[in-house]
């Protein structure tokens, strides 16, 4: 009983945040993410593990909420834009499946090869930015950030390991 709530949770969440994540202005979007960035980043950014990104730029979309946005690095600071002069690489999959991802509970490759995460563009810095990410200490990161990113993780994770029950007969389904 549980399990089936928290598993509508999880797949009517993104459906139920996209309408009022549509009225969030464009500038508060760019604060907290450059902000959630700086924060999360902070050792990798000190020790210019993202200068690659100078001068490039990577859009990462999420696309069941219908958010996008733009980033790049300046001056050793990573930046969020609503639009860039050029797309080098870019990212997009569903809240679900990068939550797992930056929880650590989901391989970007294999989502990849389950076309679940799309990469297109420049593949070498495609592979630079992935790479990056998979070498972050995760527990470097703020716990402000890390303990909901990793409890999130683990319920989308548990949410979709569980069998789904029939409730006309109360038997589990395979996916």
């Amino acid at each position: 009983m549980l399990i089936e709530l928290q598993r509508r949770l999880v797949e009517k969440a993104p459906a139920f945040l996209r309408p009022p994540l549509k009225w969030v202005p464009f500038t508060v979007q760019q604060r907290v993410m450059e902000t959630l960035l700086t924060r999360a980043f902070h050792e990798a950014i000190a020790d210019g593990d993202f200068d690659f990104l100078a001068g490039r730029w990577l859009k990462v979309a999420v696309t069941d909420l219908e958010l996008c946005w733009y980033i790049t690095q300046e001056e050793g600071v990573l930046r969020v834009a609503h639009t860039a002069p050029q797309v080098d690489v870019s990212f997009s999959g569903e809240a679900n499946d990068l939550i797992l991802i930056a929880g650590r509970k989901e391989d970007p490759d294999a989502l990849f090869f389950q076309r679940r995460l799309k990469i297109e563009g420049d593949t070498e810095l495609g592979l630079e930015v992935k790479n990056l990410l998979d070498s972050l200490d995760m527990s470097a990161l703020p716990a402000l950030i890390r303990l909901p990113l990793q409890d999130l993780a683990e319920l989308v994770s548990r949410v979709r390991a569980a069998p789904v029950t029939d409730a006309a007969h109360g038997n589990s389904v395979a996916l």
